[in-house]
């Protein structure tokens, strides 16, 4: 499944965690916050994976397509 995430950490907090993820699952860099990535992991797995890298306070949300079904969706985490 293919999920874009996007991101706006809040000032004095760390994007390290989420960058060793990034390089550890060979996502693709679209923009300065924004990643392309193909992973296997079901929504909720995923979703909790994006949201422990991150601490409270930041922006974070992620986008997928159903092709199944032919809709988007997004949810901020």
């Amino acid at each position: 499944m293919k999920r874009i995430v996007t991101y706006d950490v809040k000032q004095g907090h760390d994007y390290q965690a989420f960058y060793d993820y990034v390089e550890q699952m060979g996502a693709e860099k679209i923009t300065e916050s924004t990643y392309l990535f193909d992973t296997n992991l079901g929504q909720r797995d995923f979703a909790n994976k994006i949201r422990s890298l991150f601490k409270r306070g930041d922006a974070v949300a992620y986008i997928s397509y159903d092709s199944k079904a032919g809709t988007l969706f997004y949810e901020r985490l």
